[in-house]
């Protein structure tokens, strides 16, 4: 095909160059518009109160550690926080999703959104949005138990690796149920089902702790539990004093759930798609 030809038909170099800054000065515009939208609403102030409220418990429950508690207290710390992730998380992430959906669900302003934007570009970026909270609180409390054990005189030794794999396995967890969140939030005129789905998820993942191994791998807010790296040994926890290990976070499990969260995310995405506005 000649350059001529090329031109008359709008597939040229020169023409998909354009149409590739097209794209991305659009994906730019949409990220500047939900920053700005975002401007006023304080969103930042939910995890932040959700992240003290899990810190200042978690002080609370280990003002009274003897020596041997602060042999394996950064162990206490990061198994407790799992079962409380498995409660307050979930409610967080189901009020940010709610914070920044409810904009164009309550001014219904999709249809007007979508000729300006790709429903599924809309959609995508909305959850990185609601991603970047997820991540900041993963980031604070991990820091924020490092810090906690140091004021408290811990003598355990800090394992990198052992906290690099909360944050990471946290945030995984926390991510694949924010999908979930985040569809909910914009299929539903109202926002109290979303809420209600993170409260009754956060109870259920708890509970799920306690079921058999092969039930609670089906409770999927109970991950934060599976992969929480410290365990307990009951055989060997007595009165005087709980025996807690390191376990590190299982790989093969971990990317099959991962696999598993990318397809919850694509069927909340076809499901997106599907809404009539």
């Amino acid at each position: 095909m000649s350059g001529k030809e090329k031109k008359k038909s709008g597939t040229g170099p020169a023409v998909q160059r354009r149409e590739a800054q097209n794209m991305t000065a659009s994906k730019q515009h949409l990220f500047l518009a939900e920053r700005r939208k975002l401007r006023t609403r304080y969103v930042w102030l939910v995890p932040v109160g959700f992240l003290a409220l899990l810190l200042l418990w978690t002080l609370v429950s280990a003002r009274n550690f003897d020596d041997m508690d602060r042999a394996t207290g950064y162990q206490y710390f990061l198994y407790s926080m799992s079962m409380m992730n498995s409660i307050f998380m979930p409610v967080m992430l189901s009020v940010v999703a709610s914070r920044l959906c409810d904009m164009e669900i309550r001014g219904n302003t999709l249809k007007l959104l979508y000729t300006l934007e790709k429903p599924g570009r809309f959609y995508d970026i909305k959850y990185l949005f609601e991603l970047k909270y997820l991540i900041v609180f993963s980031a604070g409390e991990t820091l924020g138990l490092i810090l906690l054990g140091k004021g408290m005189g811990f003598t355990e030794r800090i394992r990198p690796d052992m906290f690099a794999e909360h944050f990471i396995a946290m945030t995984a967890v926390g991510a694949v149920i924010l999908s979930i969140q985040h569809v909910l939030s914009l299929i539903s005129d109202n926002q109290i089902l979303p809420l209600i789905v993170g409260i009754a998820g956060g109870f259920l993942g708890l509970f799920s702790m306690f079921f058999p191994a092969a039930v609670n791998r089906l409770v999927l807010w109970g991950y934060f539990g599976i992969f929480s790296v410290a365990g307990v040994d009951w055989q060997r926890t007595t009165d005087e004093a709980t025996y807690l290990y390191y376990q590190p976070l299982p790989a093969v499990s971990f990317i099959g759930f991962l696999i598993a969260g990318a397809v919850i995310y694509l069927i909340g995405k076809w499901i997106f798609l599907r809404k009539e506005v």
